[in-house]
């Protein structure tokens, strides 16, 4: 087990499609640190605004005063927090999904009080995150930054499969045309910062699957450290 010291960061993002969140949860177990789950702490604020029928954004606003979230690893796994009750299990929900995507995701101030927690937790212990943002906003100063990327062709291969594995056959044309449209309409959207610092890591996962991802992540780290 590598000793990784409080304060200690690594950001990672990449190319839609190449699994940045899995690759992250695994290295994140592996290394035995937290993994800063941003979709999980907009679905804890979508719980509390079901829980306290809340429906405006005004009232979801003025409601994160009361919000406190926290991650924490246990057993290997992933558990949240809101006000110190485990909700891991509660946010799962297609409503909670529902009311995430309509009315807190697209909330700015909800956004910015998940920056500022991000930051405190990113203060308090060694974590790991993935996201488009992190590299400017939440963690700016990461010792060891990644970005991930692969061929639209792989990233298809992997979704079809993913697809089937679900019980949802799908055609790998299909899937490919629209993994290239993604990447189209992803072209004019904010640049990652993590492209453009010049101390990123490139990792062309290819040929690769997410364990072995995160083993030459944690590489990277051992190094770094």
């Amino acid at each position: 087990m590598i000793n990784i010291p409080p304060g200690f960061a690594i950001a990672i993002d990449g190319t839609m499609g190449v699994g940045k969140s899995t690759v992250a949860k695994l290295l994140a177990q592996m290394l035995d640190i937290t993994y800063i789950d941003t979709g999980a702490m907009y679905r804890v604020v979508a719980l509390y605004s079901l829980q306290n029928g809340l429906t405006s954004p005004a009232e979801i606003e003025n409601s994160l005063q009361y919000i406190d979230i926290a991650l924490h690893h246990m057993d290997g796994a992933q558990r949240v927090f809101l006000n110190g009750q485990d909700v891991t299990e509660l946010i799962r929900t297609q409503e909670i999904s529902d009311i995430t995507s309509k009315s807190v995701a697209v909330n700015e101030a909800v956004r910015q009080k998940l920056v500022t927690q991000q930051r405190e937790i990113a203060k308090t212990g060694a974590v790991v995150m993935d996201g488009r943002d992190i590299g400017s906003q939440v963690l700016p100063g990461a010792q060891v930054k990644i970005y991930l990327d692969a061929s639209p062709q792989t990233r298809a291969r992997r979704r079809t499969l993913e697809l089937e594995n679900k019980g949802q056959p799908a055609e790998y044309e299909t899937v490919l045309a629209e993994t290239i449209l993604r990447d189209e309409r992803d072209k004019t959207r904010q640049i990652s910062p993590l492209v453009q610092a010049s101390d990123a890591i490139y990792i062309d996962t290819g040929h690769m699957t997410p364990q072995e991802v995160a083993k030459k992540i944690a590489e990277h780290v051992k190094e770094a450290l």
